[in-house]
Formats: structure tokens, sequence, C-alpha cells
């Protein structure tokens, strides 16, 4: 479904609510590159569990849109737009803005909703594992990240480097690495080094 394809909820409810009223429920990757063909799945949650009127998907149709800061301004800026009582962007001086990149996902605290999930569909990447081995990697971050094991080499597409999931009991911080734990993503997040070990070419 395209993002246009539902339709138009938005209520002035945002500015009339104070800083103190929205709770931040997600962030928006500022590194997930993604091509045209890929997916990316907006779930949101409350304490019943998914909420399906509210949550949606983005199709990447164009490796452009694909790009880090586009894709994630545009999920920024629909969030703003169609649903109520949801906010996204950077918390500033002047209010909240859809900022170029790093923007964060707000709740209104009195809506029940307590997280939103933004999952990867990667298949313009999808690529048969014998012909990705021959390559020097198994797996492009962050496709199918909850299926990785110790020893498995990874490539990032924005840093351009291959990294190996370490062994147990560091295996499971390599699977949280592309789903609301930014800090364990591979050369980037502030605690990558925990999970992964960069192959020197």
């Amino acid at each position: 479904m395209q993002l246009a394809d539902k339709p138009d909820l938005s209520m002035n409810m945002a500015a009339a609510l104070p800083q103190s009223d929205w709770l931040s429920v997600g962030a928006l990757s500022s590194h997930t590159q993604l091509f045209g063909g890929d997916v990316v799945e907006v779930e949101v949650y409350d304490s019943e569990g998914l909420v399906k009127g509210l949550s949606f998907t983005l199709d990447i149709v164009s490796d452009q849109q694909g790009e880090p800061q586009n894709w994630s301004r545009e999920i920024a800026q629909y969030i703003n737009t169609h649903i109520p009582l949801m906010q996204a962007g950077k918390i500033t001086e002047n209010g909240l803005i859809v900022a170029y990149r790093g923007n964060e996902i707000y709740a209104c605290s009195r809506s029940g909703i307590n997280e939103v999930v933004i999952n990867y569909n990667c298949v313009a990447k999808k690529q048969d594992k014998e012909q990705v081995t021959d390559q020097g990697y198994d797996y492009i971050f962050p496709v199918n990240h909850e299926s990785y094991h110790a020893g498995d080499r990874v490539l990032h597409l924005a840093t351009g480097k291959v990294y190996r999931c370490k062994p147990w009991p560091y295996t499971e911080l390599c699977r949280l690495g592309a789903k609301n734990h930014d800090q364990y993503e591979p050369g980037v997040g502030l605690n990558w080094q925990t999970a992964w070990q960069e192959i020197e070419s």
C-alpha cells in the first residue's frame, strides 16, 4: 500500500498539547539504506497489541527514495498529517520539526500507544545464499536480521564494510540491530562493537 492510499485522519491536536504530554515511542533510522522494491512496515502498538488501523507501509519505488534521509522524512511527514495523537520529528526550541535525519516518533500520553516498530522488507537485496557468500558476506544489513547467528558476515551498505557477528552471548545483540536498537547497528551504533567485529578487507 502506498502512503497516499490511506485517508487523511489529521487532527489539530499536536499544537494544543504541551510537550510533557508527548511520549517517545520509536525512532526512524538515520542509516538504513533501502532500494526500489523494498517496503517499510510501520507497526503501531498499544497495551493490547498491534493497532492495525494505525499501522501502514511505505513502498520504496526508487533508490533515491530509499536514501535514509528521504524515506524516514516521508514517514515522519505522513504520521504528522494522517495519524491523530502521534507526531514525528525532533523537538527543538521552536517546537517539533521534521529534521533531515534522526527523527523520533511520539504519541500523546493519553492515546494508549506505547511503541512503534519499524520493519524492513528488503526484497530488492534478497539474493541466492550461494551468490551472496561468493561476495564475501552472508547478508546485507538488516535483511533477515532476526536469523543472524554467530559467525555470520553482514554487509552494511552505509559504511561499505563487512562485520562478523560475535559468538554467544553476544549473538542476540546482532539480531537486535535493526529493530529499535540502533545502538547495535554494525559500524554505526554507539555499542556496535559489543555485538560485531569488523572484517578487514
